[in-house]
C-alpha cells in the first residue's frame, strides 16, 4: 500500500497550529496535535533546508517546558545547540533564543536567560502579529521577577495583559498576567494588591474550558508564599501542601513548606522537607535551591554564626556571580544580624556592608 506523503505546506499549518495551542496552555489540544505532528513527519516531503525539522525540534522542546518536563528538554535542548551552528533565519533564530531563554529561566540560569531574552528581543520586530510580542512581554515578566526587579515584572505584565483581556482562547495567559502583577506585588510587600490578583487570576481560570489544575496549583503555590511572607504559617501551609506536586522538580514547593516548618519550630518536620527538597534540587541540578536549603539546614539545626557563615559563604558567591542581588541582600543581613546578636562587631559590619551594596545594586537595575 501506498504511504500518502504529507506536504510542506500542510506541515506548517499543523505546526502554526501547535504552537498556538502551547501559547494558549491549552494542554489537552497541544498533546493531541503533538501526536498527530509525530506520525506525520514520518511521512513528510523531503526538505532539503531541514527548517521544518529545525522549526519542529523548537516547538517540541517549547512543548516540554509547557509541560515542566525539564529533562527532555534539556536532551532537546543539546540537539538544538548543534542545529544552532549552522545558518538559520531570523524566523528560526528567535525562538531559538526566546525557548532557551525560557529554559533558563526555569532553571535558574539568570545571566544566560538575559543574553538570550536581549537577543530574542532583537529579532521581535519581524513578527507583525500582536501575539509573540505579548509571549515576549509575559515571559520577560516572569524573568523580572525571579531577579528581584518587582517593578520591571509589573511593566511587562501590563503590557502582555493588554493584549490577552481581549482575546478568547488565552484565559490562561490572562490569568498568568495576573499572577506575576501578584507576585510583583508580594516582593513590594503590597499584600492586598497582591492576593486581589491571586484571585482573579483563579477567577479567570475557573471561567476557563480548558483543563487548568496545573496552573491553578501555582496560583494555589503563590498564596501559600504570600501568607508566608506575612507570617501567617498555618494559612501558608494550607496552600502549599495543597500545591505541592509529587514530582521530581517541585524543590520550590518543598523550600516554602520546609521554611513554614521551621518558622513553626516544627524541626523534625522541616528537616524532612528540607532532606527531600535537597534531594530533589539537586537531582535537577538547581544551584540556586540547594544553597536556600543547605542554609535553611542550618537555622533549623540553630547553626552558630560561624557555622551559618561557612555555608552561606558559597551562597553568597554564586548569587553574586548570577547577579542575583536580592538574595545576597536577603543573607548578607542574616549574616550581620547573627554575628551582631553575638556581639562580632567587625563581621556585623562587614555583612551590613555587603547587603547595603548589594541594595544599590538592584535599585540601580531597576533603574537602567
Amino acid at each position: 500500500m501506498e504511504i500518502e506523503l504529507t506536504s510542506t505546506d500542510q506541515m506548517i499549518q499543523l505546526l502554526n497550529s501547535w504552537y498556538r495551542e502551547i501559547l494558549s496552555q491549552n494542554l489537552i489540544e497541544s498533546r493531541r496535535l503533538k501526536l498527530e505532528i509525530d506520525e506525520k513527519i514520518e511521512n513528510m516531503e523531503i526538505d532539503p533546508t531541514q527548517t521544518l525539522f529545525i522549526y519542529y525540534s523548537l516547538l517540541c522542546f517549547r512543548y516540554q517546558l509547557l509541560i515542566d518536563d525539564l529533562w527532555e528538554a534539556r536532551y532537546t535542548l543539546n540537539h538544538l545547540n548543534e542545529g544552532q551552528k549552522k545558518e538559520t533565519d531570523d524566523f528560526l533564530s528567535y525562538y531559538f533564543h526566546f525557548f532557551k531563554a525560557i529554559y533558563a529561566t526555569e532553571t535558574g540560569n539568570y545571566l544566560e536567560a538575559k543574553l538570550h531574552y536581549q537577543l530574542a528581543e532583537k529579532r521581535l520586530n519581524q513578527f507583525t502579529d500582536d501575539i509573540e510580542k505579548a509571549e515576549f512581554n509575559y515571559k520577560v515578566a516572569t524573568f523580572y521577577y525571579h531577579i528581584r526587579q518587582p517593578l520591571l515584572a509589573v511593566r511587562h505584565a501590563l503590557k502582555a495583559k493588554e493584549y490577552f483581556e481581549d482575546k478568547s482562547g488565552y484565559e490562561v495567559k490572562l490569568a498568568g498576567s495576573e499572577n506575576v502583577i501578584g507576585l510583583a506585588s508580594t516582593s513590594l510587600k503590597q499584600f492586598r494588591e497582591a492576593e486581589d490578583h491571586f484571585l482573579s487570576a483563579l477567577d479567570i481560570l475557573r471561567s476557563s474550558t480548558l483543563k487548568k489544575e496545573p496552573f491553578e496549583l501555582k496560583i494555589r503555590y503563590n498564596l501559600g508564599m504570600l501568607y508566608a511572607e506575612q507570617n501567617y504559617s498555618e494559612k501558608a501551609l494550607a496552600h502549599l501542601s495543597e500545591a505541592f506536586e509529587e514530582k521530581n522538580t517541585d524543590y520550590k514547593t518543598a523550600y516554602l513548606i520546609a521554611r513554614e516548618q521551621v518558622k513553626l519550630r516544627n524541626f523534625e518536620r522541616a528537616n524532612e522537607w528540607i532532606t527531600l527538597g535537597l534531594k530533589i534540587a539537586r537531582d535537577a541540578q538547581n544551584e540556586e535551591y540547594i544553597h536556600h536549603f543547605s542554609i535553611l539546614s542550618d537555622c533549623n539545626h540553630s547553626a552558630t554564626a560561624e557555622q551559618l557563615e561557612k555555608t552561606a559563604s558559597d551562597a553568597l558567591s554564586y548569587f553574586e556571580s548570577m547577579q542575583l542581588w536580592g538574595y545576597v541582600q536577603d543573607y548578607a543581613e542574616k549574616l550581620a544580624s547573627e554575628f551582631y546578636s553575638v556581639s562580632n562587631d567587625k563581621k556585623a559590619s562587614k555583612y551590613f556592608h555587603m547587603a547595603y551594596t548589594a541594595k544599590q545594586k538592584l535599585l540601580k537595575e531597576a533603574g537602567s
